[in-house]
């Protein structure tokens, strides 16, 4: 299966679907781009268009990330990026090194966020303080990012 890429396309809980997949031994493999989002930076959007952007450090990925791991889940992950048509061969291979590291610190950030707490504070609705945990996690993943990537 191939769900988050496509859940995202249609606006749809990635995170749900990686867990059903999980759950039914039904993951073969995971493609780690993004669709996007209009965020201010990236163009296009779920839905909008098939433009394969980079895996990108957000509470979501740090999600998946956990749970891909507390699965065990060990099987190919892709990058399956576009070069764009102004990208010579250096900025090609950065975008891709950009996401593959991304992930990379997602999957860090998610081995230190104390999945205890967070479930407990989601069970009272504590919502305001599971958010700062996760912003807390993206915050560390975004470190880890810039450690790896300037080494």
């Amino acid at each position: 299966m191939d769900s988050a890429k496509s859940s995202e396309m249609i606006g749809l809980d990635h995170v749900y679907d990686t867990v059903e997949e999980l759950d039914n031994d039904a993951m073969v493999h995971m493609h780690l781009n993004s669709q996007g989002y209009n965020d201010g930076i990236i163009l296009g959007g779920p839905g909008k268009y098939d433009i394969d952007h980079g895996t990108r450090i957000n509470g979501m990925n740090i999600a998946i990330a956990g749970l891909v791991a507390e699965a065990g889940f060990n099987r190919w992950k892709g990058h399956d990026m576009q070069v764009r048509p102004y990208d010579d061969v250096a900025q090609g291979i950065d975008r891709i090194i950009r996401s593959i590291l991304s992930w990379e610190a997602c999957a860090k950030a998610a081995q230190g966020l104390d999945e205890k707490l967070l479930m407990s504070l989601l069970s009272q609705r504590e919502t305001g303080k599971a958010e700062d945990l996760i912003r807390e996690a993206v915050g560390q993943a975004y470190d880890y990012f810039k450690e790896m990537y300037e080494g």
